[in-house]
């Protein structure tokens, strides 16, 4: 495979993070220009993995006889796994959504090995390259598949520790591969970026709420809603944003998002100047959507709450700023 081949399909990903989110393309160009190439790779995996999940992505999987064994094994665990749980969607989408996911688990292993050939997608050759350049672990890549194949069934958390593990799985397993590329000197620093993922993924979830009942998936913690007497079926209702019995739930909701928070804030120590921008960035645009849900009383049903345009701009020349400092800083 020649450079031009990698060089190539770095531009795709590149194109993908770019079409996806302005905000994370725009964080991402702080770094220098080969970890930046690693990390558009990275992203534009979790956006193929997630979009193949959400039906908004259709691979051309190449199904084999040993394709579909893999599949049924791997639904065999997975149904054994969610016990309780129902498939969410017709068993010929369940299947083939599986099959791509196992597909896509099939590819990251044959990159982290050296075996992606001109044939395989861009996506993997990029990949391939990012593994032979840092040390990233295949099983995070793993925990991100396995958060994406939760989904596939009818979502719902009971606890906060089962709430906790999927942020783990589909917002910390990402961190822990990006700081990888970033760089650290003390493994401390992995602990402080589940805590950023964790925190992350939990202002996500309470934003999106409605959205997500819409979808069959009830990420909230069922078991204390009930504490608060809150029925599942009440998060479709608007008029749940003036119950005072959400107000408690979301005081206590806004408590836990806190306590990794602070964990999180120390994560931007153990970088350098200019991998910190990034996940900088990223934890001033959630710091403003936890504010928004502050200002709001925990009212996330009557308008969707997203960045302003003042609060875009903000984050634009925080951008700028952070990366002029990042330039000529001696770190």
């Amino acid at each position: 495979m020649t450079r031009t081949d990698v060089e190539v399909a770095y531009e795709h990903c590149q194109n993908v993070c770019r079409d996806a989110s302005t905000t994370f393309y725009s964080s991402f160009s702080a770094l220098e220009i080969e970890k930046r190439k690693a990390v558009h790779a990275v992203y534009a995996l979790c956006r193929w993995v997630d979009d193949i999940v959400d039906g908004d992505e259709t691979p051309d999987v190449k199904i084999t006889d040993d394709l579909i064994h893999q599949a049924m094994e791997r639904n065999d665990l997975l149904v054994n796994i969610h016990s309780d749980r129902e498939v969410a969607n017709s068993d010929e989408v369940h299947m083939h959504r599986l099959m791509s996911l196992v597909s896509v688990r099939n590819d990251l292993v044959r990159a982290s090995q050296g075996l992606i050939t001109t044939e395989d997608n861009p996506v993997f050759i990029a990949l391939q390259d990012v593994f032979k350049k840092y040390p990233i672990r295949l099983q995070d890549f793993e925990t991100v598949i396995e958060g994406m194949e939760d989904d596939l069934f009818s979502v719902q958390c009971k606890t906060w520790d089962e709430l906790r593990s999927y942020c783990y799985k589909v917002a910390s397993a990402v961190g822990l591969i990006l700081i990888e590329i970033y760089g650290y000197e003390d493994r401390a620093a992995r602990l402080h970026a589940i805590d950023l993922g964790i925190q992350m993924q939990l202002i996500n979830v309470l934003r999106d709420v409605s959205e997500d009942y819409e979808r069959g998936r009830v990420y909230l913690p069922v078991d204390v809603l009930a504490e608060f007497n809150i029925d599942v079926d009440d998060l479709g209702e608007i008029a749940l944003a003036s119950n005072p019995s959400w107000s408690a739930f979301v005081r206590e909701y806004l408590t836990v998002v806190r306590r990794h928070q602070t964990s999180a804030l120390l994560l931007f120590d153990y970088l350098d100047t200019r991998s910190r921008v990034q996940p900088k960035i990223m934890q001033d645009a959630y710091t403003k959507i936890f504010n928004q849900i502050i200002r709001k009383s925990g009212d996330v049903f009557t308008t969707p709450l997203k960045l302003s345009k003042p609060a875009k701009l903000s984050l634009w020349l925080k951008i700028n700023y952070l990366k002029f400092k990042a330039r000529f800083s001696s770190n």
